[in-house]
């Protein structure tokens, strides 16, 4: 048997909020985690908004149903990727993160080269959105990549050679987020993910609240406001 790879087109969707009455004076671009949709997810954002602000929330690619088969009224998630085809995936990726951010920066009447852009990434989407200013052709070709990047209930790729990226990393700084009841984020895996950065020369901000894996409006707005 001969397996082969033929690239695709798919037709993906991404939210947006914030200003439509000018060109916004910053850009965020929020990755969602395992088995969301940016219909339900988008709508904590609301917490970020603020004048200036543009807000882009993409969905992933791989949507499916989530919960036991044959259930009615089964719920639909998308998940970035899995292991099988991973690289490829990747690619996909960090090409589809281009499009949306060149497209909603079009629409919004801002260069997408210039304009101050926070990455933002939670649990499954903090590598996602990592992986994308890592790798981007578009972003390594901005004067910073990134002014900031928030990583809440999740991490940096754990195959990323921050050797390799510390000085934009270091130029963005990196925010750690998570809950003390975080089940995925736990504080131990936080504390590993700090003492990496540290180690690579990366500033690190640790945020920390009561609660679960799971966005806090309170604790948004606060790194929002940061």
């Amino acid at each position: 048997m001969t397996v082969r790879q033929i690239a695709a087109v798919k037709t993906a969707r991404y939210a947006v909020l914030g200003p439509e009455d000018g060109p916004p004076n910053e850009v965020w671009m929020a990755c969602h985690g395992y088995g969301q949709l940016v219909t339900h997810w988008a709508r904590h954002f609301h917490a970020l908004e603020r004048p200036g602000r543009l807000v882009v929330v993409p969905e992933a690619l791989n949507r499916f149903y989530v919960g036991e088969i044959g259930a009615r009224d089964r719920r639909v998630g998308a998940s970035w990727m899995t292991r099988e085809e991973r690289e490829a995936d990747i690619e996909d990726v960090v090409r589809y993160l281009d499009d949306v951010f060149v497209a909603a920066c079009a629409r919004a009447d801002v260069d997408p080269q210039t304009v101050p852009l926070t990455a933002f990434g939670f649990s499954q989407g903090t590598a996602s959105v990592v992986r994308w200013l890592a790798l981007s052709p578009l972003i390594s070709r901005r004067p910073t990549r990134a002014a900031r990047v928030i990583l809440w209930g999740g991490g940096m790729p754990h195959d990323l050679d921050l050797g390799a990226h510390a000085d934009w990393l270091a130029e963005a700084g990196v925010t750690l987020v998570a809950g003390d009841r975080d089940g995925f984020a736990t504080p131990a895996r936080v504390m590993e993910q700090e003492a990496r950065l540290k180690a690579a020369g990366v500033p690190v901000e640790t945020v920390s609240f009561a609660g679960e894996h799971r966005l806090n409006e309170r604790v948004l707005r606060e790194v929002g406001a940061a």
